[in-house]
């Protein structure tokens, strides 16, 4: 009998070019293929009608995500109205698909419309779902990330899929729990994850590690040898996604009382106007492995992101972690950060709440303990993945 492979369902976007959607999908496929699977990048171009598009339209707009579809709506007339900005944001998208090319491209699987795609996930012997924010409640009515598209009898499995939000939406918490009853394991990437799916569904959720932190720094070292930075004198690296001036006035501190050049990636998720002054260096030819070395080797790293917090643990980096969302906020995706900081027993002292960040990113910490806490964390989740994978259908894929 000729084995069937896993299908890979990531967070993928044609065009997109945020560094740690890229990283984390390039880590976990590295990971099972390092457990000896054959995997398939499965992607859905989809043939939506407009009452189609209208529904889920409504329904980003009850779950709270106007925001982003506004973003969506104005970016283009951003980039008509700054055009050295768009000419940096296709420098940056040329760089991204040029990583994804070498790394994802050799993989995929495209599947045209949700008939194909649903009668394609009936060749798989199990279809894997992660990691990042892939059940965000915008989400859920694309039976795309859900895995509400894989056949009945086909195994399904979730690695540190993450809702984004606190909380699901009350309208659609019933929906919710259908799809994570279809699944025979899940991995979550935050605490919070877990609290849902064990009220929403029959499932009992276990928290994993992102799949970046699968891999060990070793790894990753070897990952980015040839990647383009490589700077000469000491440098503070300022990754924002969002708009919060509280932490470039106060990396802008850091960089007054220090004396070290700034290095800053702008208009990440947006633009931002004030981004225009900020930074001595602001790089768009930047890969997801320059974007890592760039970290490895930086004096301090600023930062509202989780994923470049993530490297900036791996990397041993003096960093200070901002919140990118306000903690009242309903929509906000502050707790994988508050998760992460949890379990590998990282001092509150590089959580940014005000005082004097030279002496706050300065603070001590203890890199021994850790490391211990992410070899442990590593482990656990290296054998969640195993044990989901030799699941029925799955055992000869992987040896």
């Amino acid at each position: 009998m000729v084995d069937k492979k896993i299908g890979y369902v990531m967070a993928y976007r044609e065009g997109h070019n945020n560094y740690g959607t890229s990283l984390q999908g390039y880590a976990l496929l590295k990971t099972m293929r390092q457990q000896g699977c054959q995997v398939e990048i499965i992607l859905y171009e989809k043939r939506l009608s407009l009452v189609q598009k209208a529904r889920f339209a409504v329904n980003a707009i009850r779950a709270g995500e106007w925001r982003n579809i506004l973003l969506r709506v104005n970016r283009q007339k951003v980039l008509k109205k700054y055009p050295h900005y768009g000419e940096g944001i296709r420098k940056r998208t040329e760089a991204v698909n040029g990583y994804k090319e070498k790394k994802l491209m050799p993989y995929f699987h495209k599947y045209v419309g949700y008939k194909a795609l649903h009668e394609g996930s009936k060749s798989y012997s199990a279809v894997v779902v992660g990691s990042d924010q892939v059940w965000t409640p915008m989400s859920l009515p694309n039976k795309y990330f859900n895995l509400l598209f894989v056949d009945d009898e086909v195994p399904k499995v979730a690695y540190a899929s993450s809702f984004g939000v606190s909380d699901i939406p009350k309208f659609q918490r019933k929906a919710t729990g259908a799809y994570l009853d279809r699944f025979s394991a899940i991995g979550v990437r935050e605490q919070r994850g877990k609290e849902i799916v064990d009220s929403l569904s029959r499932r009992t959720a276990q928290v994993v590690a992102d799949p970046t932190l699968l891999l060990t720094r070793e790894e990753w070292a070897r990952e980015i040898q040839n990647a383009k930075p490589g700077e000469a004198e000491p440098y503070i690296f300022c990754y924002f996604l969002g708009t919060n001036q509280e932490a470039r006035r106060a990396a802008n501190e850091l960089k007054r009382q220090t004396g070290y050049k700034m290095i800053a990636i702008r208009h990440m998720d947006e633009y931002v106007a004030e981004d225009e002054s900020f930074g001595d260096e602001a790089p768009y030819d930047v890969d997801p492995d320059d974007f890592v070395k760039y970290i490895s080797e930086a004096a301090y790293v600023c930062t509202d992101s989780f994923h470049c917090t993530v490297f900036s643990i791996i990397f041993h980096r003096s960093f200070m972690t901002f919140y990118r969302f306000a903690q009242t906020s309903k929509t906000g995706r502050n707790s994988r950060i508050d998760s992460l900081f949890c379990v590998l027993g990282i001092s509150a002292e590089h959580l940014f709440n005000g005082g004097d960040i030279l002496s706050k990113i300065n603070s001590q910490l203890d890199w021994d303990v850790i490391d211990k806490n992410l070899s442990a964390m590593r482990s656990a989740s290296l054998s969640f993945l195993k044990d989901a994978l030799a699941g029925k259908g799955i055992r000869n894929l992987c040896t």
